[in-house]
């Protein structure tokens, strides 16, 4: 297996996909772990597509497709040793603390769900067992904009937050079985 990311690597990687987001329709790295982490279970052949999507216009510059081939390799290991982390934001605050802020690893969660297809999604939505896993994952997209850095109960938010890993490894598993049948 490839070398996990060296945090310099990490850095250039969320740098140059931050700068050229717009530009090239790129993803920030927290919505493309949230995206490839919701693709887990794709097939092997849709590797490639998976990264073309995370990098936009950028999917020909080859260092970059190299360190999130890279990076997607430490996430797909990471989800099956279940020993998974989302890639969250945090926004420092006044008083030393910090507030993690989810919502774009939820969104990159559901553009995942959504390229996989409206089948798989369905199949996914239907099911009690995944519903349920989905709750976390979809809670702070119901979040309105100006909640987003003020959540209506952070005890709560911050629960959330730290359900979102063990609800993306029962996701990730649930595929597992899924394609066992």
């Amino acid at each position: 297996m490839a070398a996990p990311l060296q945090p310099e690597e990490l850095e250039h990687l969320q740098t140059r996909l931050v700068e050229r987001m717009e530009a090239d329709g790129c993803m920030p790295l927290d919505i493309a772990h949230g995206f490839l982490t919701a693709t887990a279970g794709a097939r092997d052949d849709q590797g490639e597509g998976l990264l073309d999507r995370v990098l936009g216009k950028l999917a020909a510059d080859n260092r970059l497709r190299d360190l999130l081939t890279r990076f997607r390799k430490q996430l797909l290991s990471d989800l099956h040793s279940a020993e998974y982390g989302p890639l969250i934001l945090q926004l420092p605050r006044d008083d030393g603390t910090t507030l993690p802020l989810p919502y774009g690893w939820c969104q990159g969660y559901v553009a995942g769900m959504d390229y996989l297809g409206e089948e798989q999604r369905d199949r996914l939505m239907a099911d009690e067992q995944a519903g349920s896993l989905l709750v976390p994952v979809l809670s702070f997209l119901m979040y309105e904009q100006d909640q987003w850095f003020d959540p209506p109960d952070e005890t709560v938010h911050r629960e959330t937050v730290g359900q979102l890993g063990g609800a993306a490894v029962g996701l990730f598993q649930w595929w597992q079985r899924q394609s066992d049948h």
